[in-house]
């Protein structure tokens, strides 16, 4: 007596095997009653469907809703409506992955990564601290530190922060608060470089005086909104910062609040002497940290607040 095996979906015309003989209406096989040597194809689709008929092309006959390994691009595809779907990568240099990274505290952070041609994309997590990745957590290659380009990571999603990366869509808010646009330079200048307009063939260089009235705005270091973005590159024509908040190279002691003017070292600015607060245009914005030190070094600064 012949068996009818029935699909999940009762509209769905049931299939019927005969005693004795094999069907192979999908990508299994079949077996009908009194079969000879029947635990060989039984045992074979059992392991077809472990491994989610892992080959270079598609299983043979395939039914609604069937997953198929695809071993030459290394992806699941799901069968729906005559078509094969790609549901995931689980391996190759394209794919989503889901991770525990360990910040410098030796906490782990759960997070989602998106991976194309072997680099990380962005990072999504859901911490609203912000951490810093431990030094044992690396980039795809297995050796370059991850802090090289996710310096620190919170909730949200953090974009790759080498040049190549950017949100290009509408955004309705900046991690980042300056407004920048993009200048031809005399040479490559560092994030934070006090700027003037060059007197030369390019539009900007570094500043060397001290109080220089000409002094025009600060190289910046992740602006908020890019004017001019397609200038040229960061080398040739770095954005300089005309508004908003952005870190600066400073020299001595500065006080938040303190307003501030160009050094004679170059691309670096100081507080402002009383005297020098008479002439508004050497004034290059204010403080927005204390610094107790000498020594030339990065502190955010409001450009162009006078």
């Amino acid at each position: 007596m012949p068996y009818t095996i029935d699909y999940s979906t009762s509209s769905k015309t049931a299939i019927v095997v005969n005693d004795g003989t094999v069907d192979t209406t999908t990508s299994l096989s079949l077996i009908g009653k009194n079969y000879t040597n029947f635990g060989e194809l039984l045992n074979e689709d059992l392991l077809h469907m472990l491994e989610n008929f892992a080959n270079a092309s598609a299983p043979t006959n395939p039914t609604e809703g069937q997953l198929w390994y695809d071993t030459a691009n290394s992806v699941l595809k799901l069968y729906d409506n005559g078509q094969w779907y790609t549901m995931g990568a689980p391996a190759g240099t394209t794919r989503i992955e889901y991770r525990n990274r360990q910040d410098t505290a030796g906490v782990y952070h759960k997070t989602i990564e998106l991976i194309v041609d072997n680099n990380i994309v962005s990072i999504t997590t859901d911490d609203t601290t912000v951490w810093t990745p431990h030094a044992t957590e690396f980039l795809e290659d297995g050796t370059t530190a991850l802090t090289t380009q996710f310096a620190t990571i919170q909730a949200g999603i953090q974009m790759n922060s080498t040049a190549n990366y950017k949100f290009r869509g509408t955004a309705t808010s900046a991690e980042y608060a300056d407004l920048a646009e993009r200048y031809a330079a005399d040479q490559e200048y560092d994030p934070g470089t006090v700027v003037r307009i060059d007197r030369g063939d390019a539009e900007i260089t570094q500043t060397t005086e001290e109080a220089d009235i000409n002094v025009f705005g600060i190289i910046s270091t992740a602006p908020g909104f890019e004017m001019n973005a397609g200038a040229g590159t960061d080398a040739t024509h770095p954005f300089v910062a005309l508004s908003g908040r952005v870190p600066c190279k400073v020299v001595g002691t500065i006080h938040k609040g303190d307003r501030l003017v160009t050094s004679s070292i170059p691309g670096t600015a100081r507080i402002a002497n009383p005297t020098e607060l008479a002439d508004y245009r050497n004034i290059i914005g204010r403080a927005m940290e204390t610094k107790t030190t000498e020594e030339v070094e990065l502190i955010e600064v409001v450009v162009g607040a006078k």
